[in-house]
C-alpha cells in the first residue's frame, strides 16, 4: 500500500514517519537490487542500514545520479552487507542503492566492487 501511496501523491520521504520511510526505501532498494543485472550479485548479510544525505549546490551533469537536484535536496543510501568471514570485496558492503527523497526513485546502484550504475527509466531521465 505504502509503494501505491507515495509516486501518486508525490510526498516527499521526509515528511513520512521514520517507521514507513524505512519500510519504503529498503523495500525499493531490494527492488532495484534483484533486477536480473544485479541478481547475481544479490547478498543480503544482516539488517539494511540508511543513511541521509543533503546535497550541497546543484548538478547540471546528465551524467550524473544527482542530475537535477537542487541544493539542499535530501538523498538516502541503503546498505546491503555480506559476509566478510566468507568473501571480501572493495566496500564494507556487498551493494548501495541511492535512493531520492523528493520523489522516491532509485538513481544509482553501487556494488561492493566499486562498480557504480546510475538508474534511468525507459525514458532516459534519471530515477526508477
Amino acid at each position: 500500500m505504502l509503494c501505491m501511496y507515495l509516486p501518486n501523491h508525490a510526498q516527499k520521504l521526509s515528511e513520512l514517519p521514520q517507521k514507513e520511510r524505512e519500510a519504503y526505501l529498503i523495500k525499493k532498494a531490494k527492488e532495484i537490487y534483484k533486477e536480473k543485472e544485479w541478481k547475481k550479485f544479490y547478498r543480503e548479510f544482516g539488517k539494511p542500514k540508511i543513511k541521509s544525505f543533503k546535497v550541497e549546490g546543484e548538478c547540471s551533469d546528465s551524467t550524473d545520479p544527482f542530475y537535477t537536484c537542487k541544493d539542499g535536496d535530501i538523498y538516502y543510501d541503503v546498505y546491503f552487507f555480506y559476509d566478510e568471514s566468507k568473501e571480501e570485496m572493495e566496500e564494507d558492503y556487498a551493494a548501495k542503492v541511492i535512493i531520492r527523497d523528493r520523489d522516491g526513485k532509485a538513481v544509482a546502484i553501487e556494488l561492493g566492487s566499486t562498480i557504480g550504475v546510475v538508474l534511468r527509466n525507459k525514458q532516459g531521465e534519471v530515477g526508477r
